[in-house]
């Protein structure tokens, strides 16, 4: 890495906004999982749908347990993007006594919800948003160290919330969805910090990344000390000292535009063992303009070793091939094969019209858009190679996806929650097989099927945004864009359709 395109300190879900046209057909059809279900599309996309009630009819090997809608979350309508109240990123935390949270990102801040009994969950209240109804209410992303909650957002002049959970489990359920969360609750804006897209948090180490950040104008007014700051940046935090007045370590600019994976590395190269390795998807090609013909988003994957916050150093630096946008990803938990996912390519090998914004359209476009993650071999981090691109015979957009207990575990937007088994082969390589699935918006696979008509594209951007998945317990949560939180479990016993529910 470039010793000018850092300064340190002593020592992108969409990439454009939801659609906003759409209407039902005939309202009178608005109740509940409606059927026949027809969308008159003006302009891109779909700006209201009915609320889809599980347990879902296109379900195998998982159990629907419980949903909560998102208005009863406290989501607010979006103007000018989404009629209603919407969800976005999800997270979890287990308290000391083993109480398992959902942290719920949504248009209006982040609900905080018990799920320790997952079939009757529990709403204990929300921190409203910073600036409601502001259109960019539509990213949130969550992540915890110790017993804190911390929830960034790309609002612009947005502070990182950061909530003292310790008290959560002395806390009653409620029903108003507008109930202010009764817990300390903390704002603060280090470095110049102005909203970002997502923050990841290595809890062993105790340092936060925030993705994607909005920098301050004014060489003295941001930790870059850059006078006009780029769109993208990325801010490290101590969070040892002080977890709820995290400081600034480090300011990398123009770089870490999405989402980042960290571990304490303990995989199969020698070089790098006890080294702290983040993994950056960046979402975007910088050098991509110059080429002709230009490629404006390309994503780059990049691994730097941030061990030493005074001296990041930049590993290796790659774009594979097909990859559109280097959205989100993590590693095995040998830490030997590193997950990446792409929720634009499958529209451009579907031929989407739109695609020349995004990336260059194929010559021959298959109008099948099938879901792929792409598995690259870094058992020699210097030296990535693409292994696989697998493709789980599903037809959709795969969004963000969390490694736990041997699986991938995925949240497809239209294509819902996919489950993969991770295996090995004789050699140690990896393997992917599906396991199971739930699939919680069903009713938009003909649009997704024409994506390359320019005015269905926007469909492909319904169903689950994220997922997690409890790691003491066999609790998953999702959360559905439209459909609202939805927990479920792994089914012990092979089952499909609506009979996988208790």
């Amino acid at each position: 890495m470039k010793s000018s395109a850092v300064k340190f300190l002593g020592i992108g879900f969409l990439i454009f906004a939801l659609p906003v046209a759409g209407v039902l057909a005939d309202d009178a059809d608005d109740a509940a999982n409606a059927d026949p279900f027809e969308l008159i599309l003006a302009d891109d996309g779909v700006a209201s749908l009915p609320l889809f009630k599980g347990p879902f009819p296109e379900t195998e090997n998982m159990i629907f347990l419980s949903q909560i809608d998102p208005e009863d979350l406290g989501a607010l309508p979006v103007p000018g993007v989404w009629a209603k109240g919407m969800m976005n990123d999800i997270g979890g935390w287990t308290s000391p006594n083993g109480e398992e949270y959902a942290l719920a990102p949504n248009s209006g801040g982040i609900a905080i919800v018990r799920v320790t009994d997952p079939e009757n969950p529990e709403f204990l209240g929300r921190v409203e948003s910073q600036n409601p109804f502001d259109f960019r209410n539509i990213w949130g992303d969550p992540d915890t160290f110790g017993n804190y909650a911390y929830f960034t957002t790309e609002i612009d002049d947005s502070s990182i919330v950061i909530i003292d959970m310790s008290g959560a489990d002395a806390l009653p359920a409620v029903d108003d969805p507008f109930t202010d969360l009764p817990l300390s609750t903390f704002f603060v804006a280090p470095g110049g910090y102005d909203g970002s897209h997502n923050i990841v948090i290595n809890k062993e180490s105790g340092f936060a990344y925030t993705a994607g950040t909005h920098l301050k104008a004014g060489a003295a007014n941001n930790a870059c000390g850059t006078e006009q700051p780029a769109r993208f940046n990325t801010l490290i935090l101590d969070l040892n000292a002080d977890p709820t007045n995290p400081p600034v370590v480090a300011c990398i600019e123009n770089a870490g535009e999405h989402d980042f994976h960290v571990v304490n590395y303990t995989g199969p190269d020698a070089d790098y063992v006890g080294r702290e390795i983040l993994f950056v998807f960046d979402g975007r090609d910088r050098e991509g303009q110059a080429e002709d013909p230009p490629n404006p988003v390309g994503g780059k994957t990049l691994i730097w070793d941030v061990t030493d916050k005074n001296s990041i150093v930049e590993i290796a630096s790659f774009r594979l091939p097909g990859l559109v946008f280097s959205h989100n990803g993590a590693t095995t938990a040998e830490q030997d094969f590193l997950f990446i996912g792409d929720e634009i390519d499958e529209l451009v090998l579907a031929g989407w019209s739109f695609s020349f914004v995004f990336a260059i359209p194929v010559d021959e476009p298959t109008n099948k858009p099938q879901t792929g993650t792409y598995v690259i071999d870094i058992r020699d981090l210097d030296n990535p190679v693409l292994f696989d691109r697998y493709e789980d015979g599903t037809v959709g957009l795969d969004h963000n996806f969390v490694v736990e207990d041997g699986k991938l575990i995925i949240a497809s937007y239209t294509s819902g929650a996919r489950v993969l088994e991770i295996g090995r082969d004789g050699n140690g390589d990896v393997s992917l097989s599906p396991a199971a699935v739930m699939d919680t918006e069903p009713r938009l696979q003909e649009n997704i099927l024409n994506i390359n008509q320019e005015e269905k594209f926007g469909s492909a951007f319904l169903g689950q945004w994220g997922i997690f998945a409890f790691p003491d317990s066999d609790t998953i949560i999702a959360s559905d864009i439209n459909n609202g939180l939805i927990v479920m479990k792994l089914s012990d016993q092979p089952c499909k359709g609506i009979k996988c529910s208790k």
